[in-house]
């Protein structure tokens, strides 16, 4: 606008194109961190019906113009889609809901002497996921009024275009990261990661990885494979993989056949339906074989025949071992030693379960260190995914409160999340998982946003014995899974909660969140506080998505892995994959034998991703951006 043209008119207007969409940008331009950057440290303004409004104040000085006082005022009219479950869903898909398209309008009007002034802010969507922002002033009286506001209004915008500049080249160099924890059995270094990495994405759509050196490791066998990133959808995206199996040595048969015992001799109602017939045939060879020696024994047989069935009994072991002893090498001691010596709390596998959760831990934690990453996904096979869980229980219980300081925090995501398991009268008492994973990752968003580190936002399970818990993970004879659950020694999702006076007279509210008190390093003299889930709180944040092909007849499907909803809670996400012919156990990650299933932990893995706008505070941004 020319200026001279002022007098004719009673307004102006300035406006900007940003590449964000509308939806993340109403969330983002009035949270008060970021309204202070564009319209300066004394400005109020919130999208809210009747709010109080402090604007700034030019006036035309010579040939410049010069700041007073801000304009008081309030909000007359409000055209606010809502923002927040709006902006959660996008963030959770990393797609573009309906409300993306939406138009905002906010109008203030100024208080005595400038009633007949208004300040009219509009966002609206664009083509490509963009956004118009437009201020109209209106109610000017002269030309000096016009051109002090040009130039004021112009000034925010421009402020507004550095931020979102710099927002954006930064949201193209995020990078995510995948830690893959592979199963049982004689596994090779990088065996699974290239397993992974060739199935998982897909080569003829032009997702092509570059295998590179796993500098995080300390093994030097180990590799990474790096996938760019794809234009708008997913960031580059870094795939570790946690290798164990050099870990667990020298397991004994009678380590395994120890295990094994224990496990047939269980009580009826902890031992899995799907292999309650395999058990009893167990059960009924142990029998036979006792009843047999005991039949001997009792027996007025000559001395001749007595001597060789004792000693065909005697050798039979031995017969079998060395008839079977690639059998016994590769799958007793091979696979099922590696269940018998990790899952079995014994003193003597302390020191090997200790060894492998070590190596979990300084692989996660150095990803969380590099700072390089936006994001953390951990997927597990197998017996891996019992090894992820445990890792991820105990990260998640040392890195959980780290923090750094925040000028404003919240809680709304997490109480929603919370409010779930306190339902309203006539409210549904149950969610399911569908609904309940986007409110996690909202929660996940707003706990990053508080100035938490704590990146892993999706743990996906595939053929777990997670499934059979209760029957696998007691402690003792005593001491049954379902009571570690509870007293929280095992995380759940959603959360174990405790009960806590409610608002509401007379009533008690179910809480997995306490108030966190710290100090505010930019201010040591004061005190903040926010709510935080407890040290089992894992799956308050972060998503849990299972894998599981049905098991039916001798050996088709999947036998070891399962749901796990019944184990570890409502809001864990079980996909019952097709049931398919012959053993599937190793088929998640197999293209060529079932490419359902591999789309399907893709589609878990939530790959997709780009942080909300919100994320982006200046304070965040590179010092330039503030300049």
């Amino acid at each position: 606008m020319n200026p001279s043209d002022a007098p004719q008119r009673s307004s102006i207007r300035v406006s900007l194109t940003v590449p964000f969409r509308s939806v993340e940008v109403a969330d983002y331009l009035f949270r008060p961190e970021v309204l202070v950057y564009w319209l300066g440290k004394d400005s109020v303004l919130q999208p809210e019906p009747a709010a109080l409004a402090r604007l700034p104040h030019a006036t035309v000085v010579g040939r410049g113009i010069e700041y007073s006082e801000p304009l008081s005022g309030k909000v007359s009219s409000l055209a606010w889609p809502a923002v927040e479950k709006d902006a959660a869903k996008e963030s959770a898909t990393g797609k573009g809901q309906t409300s993306s398209g939406a138009r905002f309008e906010l109008l203030v009007t100024l208080d005595p002497p400038f009633a007949n002034r208004r300040i009219r802010f509009s966002l609206t969507p664009r083509s490509r996921q963009s956004t118009r922002i437009s201020i109209v002033l209106s109610g000017l009286a002269n030309c000096a009024e016009a051109h002090a506001g040009v130039k004021a209004w112009q000034s925010a915008l421009n402020r507004i275009a550095r931020l979102m500049a710099r927002a954006e080249q930064v949201r193209r160099r995020e990078r995510q990261a995948v830690i893959v924890v592979h199963g049982i059995g004689e596994q090779r270094p990088g065996q699974l990661l290239r397993q992974f990495v060739l199935n998982v994405f897909d080569r003829d759509g032009g997702e092509l990885h570059h295998v590179k050196p796993d500098y995080v490791s300390t093994l030097f066998e180990m590799r990474m494979a790096t996938v760019p990133r794809n234009e708008g959808t997913r960031p580059t995206t870094d795939v570790y993989e946690l290798y164990w199996a050099h870990l667990i040595r020298d397991t004994t048969v009678a380590q395994v056949y120890g295990w094994i015992f224990r496990l047939a001799t269980s009580p009826k109602d902890k031992i899995p339906r799907t292999l309650i017939n395999w058990v009893w045939a167990l059960r009924a060879s142990i029998v036979a074989a006792l009843l047999a020696f005991a039949w001997l024994m009792t027996q007025d047989l000559p001395g001749w025949l007595t001597g060789l069935g004792l000693g065909s009994l005697a050798a039979l072991p031995a017969l079998l071992a060395l008839g079977l002893k690639a059998l016994r090498d590769h799958f007793i001691v091979g696979y099922a030693g590696d269940a018998a010596r990790y899952l079995e709390p014994r003193p003597e596998n302390i020191a090997r379960r200790q060894e492998i959760r070590e190596a979990g831990m300084q692989l996660l934690d150095a990803l969380h260190d590099k700072h390089r990453y936006s994001r953390i996904m951990v997927y597990g096979h197998s017996l891996g995914s019992v090894i992820a869980y445990d890792i991820l229980s105990y990260a998640w219980a040392q890195r959980s409160r780290r923090h750094g300081a925040q000028s404003k925090t919240s809680s709304r995501a997490l109480r929603a999340l919370e409010d779930l398991l306190n339902p309203r009268a006539g409210a549904a008492a149950a969610v399911s998982a569908d609904n309940v994973q986007p409110m996690q990752h909202a929660a996940w968003n707003e706990y990053r946003r508080n100035g938490f580190d704590w990146l892993v936002s999706d743990f996906v399970s595939a053929g777990s014995p997670l499934t059979h818990a209760q029957w696998l993970l007691n402690l003792d004879e005593k001491t049954q899974f379902a009571e570690l659950v509870r007293d929280r020694s095992f995380p759940s999702c959603p959360p174990q909660t405790e009960a806590i006076k409610s608002p509401v007279p007379d009533e008690q509210r179910r809480a997995f969140t306490f108030t966190h008190a710290y100090v505010d390093e930019q201010n040591p003299a004061a005190k903040r506080s926010v709510q935080v889930p407890h040290h089992a709180g894992l799956f308050a944040l972060t998503r849990w998505t299972n894998l599981y092909f049905p098991y039916s007849g001798l050996i088709d499907g999947d036998p070891i892995g399962g749901p796990l909803a019944h184990q570890f809670g409502t809001w864990v996400r079980d996909i019952r994959l097709d049931e398919t012919k012959g053993f599937a156990h190793s088929r998640y990650t197999d293209r060529d034998l079932d490419p359902e299933a591999v789309l399907q932990v893709r589609a878990a893995l939530h790959l997709p991703f780009q942080r909300p706008l919100a994320a982006y505070a200046p304070e965040r941004l590179h010092p330039s951006v503030l300049e």
